[in-house]
């Protein structure tokens, strides 16, 4: 996080012959202080993989620099990746759930192939919002880093080599506890790829009440990141 550097105003009322001299011992009396340095902000270093996908940090194998924002605040992939993956490149399916009925934490895995004939890379957040069976009734999913089921972290470029696959875990809170909203039933969810315009529809009885979250776009189909 940035210093923010301190700087002193002298403010001067006079007139005539007293409003130079008070101007002159102003400009004597500037401070001397040299703003602290910017700090970089870092992100967690490559995690690893299964075969067809990768995280892409820096060139030196270590941490890299928070990954810059596209047009419409979407995320940039690394320099020298692939192009970002298209959607009828992918090909979007439900994974395994996470949690169990029973718990007070429930979700699932979505897992993105690439299923054209060309590596493409993608990064950042999904797009997720829970319907009822008729479309309506739309409850956004919040960006998280990570959860209680999914551990995560900022998000990273992951190149998809073809029928290679990336991964991103939903969740949210099945049980009313506390102050949160209404438990609501919905039926499907509907998802956007990053980088893409349009979603798709993944059918899933359940119900909601609080804590609706996805996150970041990982390697692997785990919807993690191996710890």
């Amino acid at each position: 996080m940035a210093n923010r550097s301190r700087t002193r105003t002298t403010r001067i009322v006079a007139t005539g012959v007293g409003l130079l001299f008070l101007a002159g011992a102003a400009a004597c009396g500037s401070s001397d202080e040299t703003p602290a340095p910017v700090a970089s902000s870092k992100v967690a270093a490559p995690l690893g993989a299964e075969a067809g996908t990768r995280a892409q940090t820096g060139s030196d194998g270590g941490s890299s620099p928070r990954p810059p924002a596209g047009p419409g605040g979407q995320l940039t992939p690394a320099p020298g990746s692939p192009p970002v993956c298209t959607e009828a490149g992918l090909r979007l399916a439900a994974g395994a759930s996470a949690g169990n009925a029973s718990a007070d934490r429930q979700g699932f895995v979505v897992v993105l192939t690439n299923i054209s004939d060309k590596p493409c890379s993608m990064i950042g957040y999904p797009s997720v919002v829970a319907t009822d069976s008729n479309g309506r009734q739309e409850r956004p999913a919040a960006r998280s880093e990570g959860g209680n089921l999914f551990r995560v972290g900022p998000p990273e470029t992951v190149v998809l080599q073809p029928q290679g696959a990336a991964s991103f875990g939903v969740e949210w809170t099945a049980v009313r506890s506390g102050d949160e909203s209404a438990c609501l039933p919905y039926a499907k969810f509907v998802i956007v790829p990053p980088h893409q315009a349009r979603g798709q529809e993944v059918e899933r009885q359940t119900t909601i009440c609080d804590a609706f979250q996805v996150h970041p776009v990982v390697a692997a189909t785990a919807g993690a990141r191996p710890r």
